[in-house]
C-alpha cells in the first residue's frame, strides 16, 4: 500500500461526518491518520493549509468527544459541530497526489518513533504509540498490535476522563514492559522492511 492512497481513503471518510457521537469519534480517527501521513510526508509534498485545517478540526472534534465521554464538560456543542462542517470545505482538495518515495520516508518517521519511544509521560507515549500504528498501517504492513495496545491506552484516559470529570492535568503511570513491548514490535517491522539500510541504525 502507499502511505498517501491510505491518506487519501481516510480523507474521504472525513466528509461523511454528522453530529452523532459515533461520526464525532469516526471522523476523528480519519482526519487523525490523514494528518499523521500527510505531516510525515511534507518534506515530499508539502500542503501546510491542509495540515493546519485538518489539526484544527480534529482539535475541535476532541473537545467534542471529550464533553460526550466525560458527560460532564460543558461546551456548546451544537457552534462547535456547525464549525467543523463550516471547516470540512477547506481541506477539499487536500488530496495527496502519488508521491514517489513516501513509503521510504514513512519508514524513516517509524523508525525516529522507535527512537524517541523512551518518555515518561502517559499522554506523549499514548500518541507515539497512535502516531505509529497509523504509520505501520499506512504502508500495508500488519499493525494490529499497536492497534490493540492504542485502544488500551485510549480506554486508560477515557476512563480517567469520566472518572476525574474532565480534568486535564493528570499522569497515568506508564508501565515499561509495555514500553519494551511496543519497542520490540516496531523494531520487528523495521526489520521487515525493505529498507535494509534502517536496520543498522535500530
Amino acid at each position: 500500500m502507499r502511505p498517501e492512497f491510505y491518506a487519501n481513503k481516510n480523507l474521504k471518510k472525513a466528509f461523511k461526518f454528522d453530529p452523532s457521537p459515533d461520526s464525532v469519534h469516526d471522523t476523528r480517527v480519519a482526519l487523525r491518520k490523514y494528518y499523521v501521513v500527510a505531516s510525515a510526508l511534507s518534506r515530499l509534498c508539502y500542503l501546510p493549509e491542509c495540515l493546519y485545517y485538518s489539526k484544527e478540526i480534529v482539535k475541535i472534534l476532541g473537545v467534542i468527544r471529550d464533553s460526550d465521554i466525560s458527560g460532564c464538560i460543558p461546551i456548546k456543542r451544537d457552534e462547535l459541530v456547525s464549525k467543523v462542517s463550516r471547516l470540512l470545505p477547506k481541506i477539499s482538495n487536500c488530496y495527496l497526489p502519488k508521491i514517489y518515495g513516501s513509503r521510504l520516508v514513512v519508514y524513516e518517521k517509524i523508525r525516529d518513533v522507535y527512537l524517541t519511544l523512551e518518555v515518561k509521560e502517559f499522554h506523549e507515549f499514548r500518541k507515539k504509540v497512535r502516531m505509529v500504528y497509523y504509520l505501520v498501517e499506512s504502508v500495508g504492513e500488519d499493525a494490529s498490535s499497536l492497534k490493540e495496545i492504542s485502544k488500551k491506552l485510549g480506554d486508560m484516559r477515557d476512563k480517567f476522563l469520566i472518572e476525574s470529570c474532565g480534568k486535564k492535568d493528570f499522569n497515568i503511570p506508564l508501565n515499561q514492559e509495555l514500553i519494551s513491548e511496543v519497542k520490540a514490535i516496531i523494531r520487528e517491522i523495521i526489520m521487515r522492511s525493505e529498507f535494509h539500510h534502517l536496520r543498522d541504525l535500530i
